[in-house]
């Protein structure tokens, strides 16, 4: 168990910084055990991320197969003597990085996770993630990757002040926007700044032409009760398109389909998630599900029936959605989509920065993260560039 007593500029006046110290969880009934804390955690952290919360990685950790994949958590008690809180929460695996030789671990993030923020106190987050490099470079470990993590100034500052305050390099592998939605006061509004004139008129005519073959309707989850049926039918309208024949379909995979379901059922009870549907004569065409975090709402999964493509029931939907997120008093909505989705951008107004980075855990791996994995990177690039332009020759 490691420990790490700092003072913070950030601390209360009337406080003293806790002790904090990192340790690993792989039980599943200790994780468990965790949990009030961890939703304590949840209310007080510093960046929102749903993915690390104990309703999304408790069950991925669960039904999901890898090994290595381990749970940090850093602990302390508070000044006041209360019992131990927890200050941060980070999944983690072991992985090589670019092949090298190097006892490399990646901040954990499956294709079920859209994300690898950890989960950071917000009174005590340069402490609790200064924390977890030191837990881990007692472990052996000399570089820590993070896939896709916040890029927002005030996460960015953090994880770089903590880097330099420990002497530690950091190396910025990519750095890219998702598209989001930031509610203003009225929806219709919102939608006429960010979309054309033509491509509201666009989405009119479609909705138009789909109600000429029916009955159609908009509706989303209204509570716990009902989520079983909703992740169900969602699950089969998914399985019925390109990701079924593919085999990527979450009723493909055993494993994600149980995931899935007992994430769905863990939300519920928090009353954090919310689905969405398109139906045509009470037959859903278009389905997506949403998860919220305080009033951060996060754009999970979509999917729509294939044979209703010329109506494009999936854009209606998600017109519909962004009403739905004016009406729920969210801050804001990641759409947790490519950076490069079109239809998404298209009237999703607002950016959120994300990044790949890499963090040196002892001061000998400096060279390596701030000039070898550069020269690296920019091989790989130029070889990629290289081969492109001889295919197209």
């Amino acid at each position: 168990m490691i420990t790490l007593a700092s003072s913070s500029p950030t601390a209360c006046s009337q406080s003293i910084t806790p002790s904090l110290r990192g340790r690993f969880v792989t039980d599943a009934c200790e994780m468990e055990s965790l949990v009030p804390a961890w939703r304590r955690l949840v209310e007080r952290c510093a960046w929102r991320n749903p993915c690390f919360e104990p309703e999304f990685l408790i069950p991925l950790m669960k039904h999901r197969s890898d090994a290595s994949a381990r749970l940090l958590v850093v602990e302390g008690t508070p000044a006041n003597g209360d019992a131990s809180e927890v200050y941060g929460v980070m999944p983690l695996v072991t992985q090589a990085f670019y092949r090298l030789p190097i006892h490399c671990v990646h901040a954990w993030r499956p294709d079920e996770a859209f994300e690898s923020t950890p989960l950071l106190d917000r009174q005590y987050a340069n402490e609790a993630l200064a924390a977890i490099l030191t837990s881990l470079s007692e472990t052996g470990a000399r570089l820590l990757a993070f896939d896709t993590v916040s890029a927002a100034p005030e996460f960015d500052q953090c994880l770089r002040s903590t880097a330099a305050q420990n002497r530690l390099s950091t190396f910025s592998r990519d750095r890219f926007t998702r598209a989001a939605v930031e509610p203003d006061a009225d929806a219709e509004a919102y939608l006429r700044q960010c979309m054309s004139k033509n491509r509201r008129k666009k989405a009119k005519k479609l909705l138009t032409k789909l109600q000429g073959k029916g009955d159609v309707a908009f509706q989303h989850s209204g509570g716990a009760n009902d989520l079983h049926q909703w992740a169900h039918q969602f699950v089969d309208l998914e399985a019925s398109g390109w990701k079924g024949r593919e085999g990527t379909a979450l009723a493909c995979q055993s494993q994600s389909l149980a995931f899935f379901l007992e994430m769905v059922d863990r939300f519920g009870q928090q009353d954090s998630i919310r689905f969405g549907r398109l139906t045509l004569d009470g037959a859903s065409i278009a389905m997506l599900v949403d998860l919220r975090s305080g009033g951060h709402v996060s754009g999970y999964k979509t999917t729509y029936d294939e044979r209703f493509a010329e109506f494009s029931p999936g854009f209606l939907l998600e017109l519909q959605n962004v009403r739905w997120l004016h009406e729920s008093g969210c801050t804001v909505c990641d759409s947790c989509t490519d950076p490069n989705n079109a239809l998404i951008n298209s009237f999703y107004a607002q950016r959120l920065p994300f990044q790949s980075i890499v963090i040196s855990l002892e001061a000998k791996m400096n060279w390596a993260v701030s000039t070898l994995l550069p020269l690296m990177q920019s091989g790989a690039r130029l070889a990629k560039r290289a081969i492109g332009k001889a295919r197209n020759d």
